[in-house]
């Protein structure tokens, strides 16, 4: 009985079967990780965050501003920073095995010549291996996602 082609190669170079194997396990790893359900301390948080009341004048805005900064790094730390690590230069745990590799949010120069439209965009539809998120965030988790990728980029971002 003969071998197939690709069976006798695989026996030639076990070396090279073992590799394609690891980065196979690696990306489907991270594409799990990565995409799994929002957890329910994210929907418990979001419910509780303070409201901004009419009655002061500066201090609510500037608590909701905090709370919604909190918020976009606290989704980005859970959804993002596996692939586009804790900092935003791409060098998250799963970004070796990632092609093309993720997008290094400090990167300036790319991120200020994006719209937040385009942004949102990326963040809810994905984009090449990036996972939608687009059913799984809510569109304040998402805004906030893009507010704090926002504030990673050097120079900062002058925009709206």
């Amino acid at each position: 009985m003969k071998n197939l082609p690709a069976v006798s190669a695989f026996r030639a170079r076990p070396v090279t079967a073992l590799a394609v194997l690891i980065a196979v396990a690696a990306a489907c790893n991270a594409a799990l990780v990565g995409c799994g359900k929002k957890s329910e301390s994210t929907t418990q948080q979001t419910q509780t965050q303070p409201t901004p009341t009419t009655a002061s004048t500066s201090a609510p805005a500037e608590s909701t501003k905090t709370a919604s900064g909190d918020l976009g790094a606290q989704v980005y730390a859970q959804r993002c920073a596996l692939c586009h690590g804790p900092t935003g230069h791409g060098d998250g745990p799963a970004a070796a095995s990632l092609n093309p590799k993720p997008r290094n949010h400090t990167d300036g120069s790319y991120m200020n010549s994006r719209t937040d439209d385009q942004l949102l965009e990326v963040i809810r539809n994905g984009k090449g291996v990036m996972p939608a998120w687009g059913k799984v965030l809510s569109d304040e988790e998402i805004h906030a996602v893009l507010k704090h990728v926002r504030s990673l980029a050097v120079p900062p971002y002058k925009g709206s």
